[in-house]
């Protein structure tokens, strides 16, 4: 069972001897179980904490949110409430963008940051857009545009009732990528990795080398074979690969900790 610090937090597999955290960002439409079973192939000494994002789970009678400022601000002091450990992030898309921002605006304001920031799935934000925003579309359009993406079940997209429920949901968090502005800054304080798909239509290579830009201590990128949803096949080695940055900087997170 969850143990909820904050509606914006749920913490799957309390783990409290952890020396430190990792804080899962979803993708779109997405929420905190789509990272139930990861604390499974975690070592012991990292405690997964997910985003719960409103308008979703447990949250779907609350107020969504459609632009990134606001999911920053409102995300920003959950975080801050378990930073008694030393913490970093990983999101893919869409939590791929709201991790880099948090990212930025703690870095700004001088207290406690992540030791470290995994984005996936998600082009640099200095990248020009590939594509129109659909969330503006209509139903049918916005549905055709949405099953490209591989990753909501044929199932789900053809059920006519509970797409009527899940539509607005989706359209504001693609919204929320979609009005995104990008504001240059400081490159990172914190060594960045970046994961993308030899596959993902979305995401080209260069617009996920670009992200090597804005790493200002450390970068190192990994292409998986798949689409845009590759972390679902290769979710094992992207656990593996997390799990071995949490084991390899510790004592850096502890330094960043310390020093905030």
């Amino acid at each position: 069972m969850a143990i909820k610090s904050d509606k914006w937090t749920s913490i799957a597999a309390p783990n409290p001897g952890a020396a430190m955290r990792l804080f899962c960002f979803p993708y779109a439409g997405a929420g905190a179980s789509a990272f139930r079973d990861w604390p499974r192939y975690l070592p012991r000494s990292i405690e997964l904490v997910a985003i719960q994002p409103p308008g979703r789970e447990n949250r779907f009678s609350e107020p969504r949110l459609n632009r990134i400022e606001d999911y920053v601000q409102a995300v920003r002091g959950a975080v801050l409430a378990l930073a008694d450990k030393p913490f970093f992030f990983f999101g893919h898309s869409l939590g791929a963008l709201a991790a880099f921002e948090l990212t930025r605006r703690l870095q700004a304001a001088g207290g406690a940051a992540p030791f470290h920031l995994v984005v996936s799935g998600m082009q640099a934000p200095p990248q020009p857009r590939r594509r129109e925003p659909i969330h503006g579309l209509a139903d049918a359009e916005f549905l055709q545009r949405i099953g490209e993406y591989n990753g909501t079940p044929r199932e789900l997209l053809q059920d006519a009732e509970l797409m009527q429920l899940y539509l607005p949901l989706l359209r504001d968090d693609f919204a929320i990528c979609e009005t995104y502005a990008w504001r240059a800054g400081a490159p990172l304080a914190c060594p960045l990795t970046a994961l993308g798909g030899s596959g993902d239509a979305e995401v080209t290579l260069e617009d996920l080398h670009a992200w090597a830009g804005l790493a200002g201590n450390g970068y190192d990128e990994h292409v998986f074979d798949g689409d845009h949803f590759f972390i679902q096949p290769h979710k094992l080695r992207i656990l593996e690969l997390l799990g071995a940055i949490g084991l390899r900087a510790p004592r850096t997170g502890l330094a960043q900790a310390e020093a905030g």
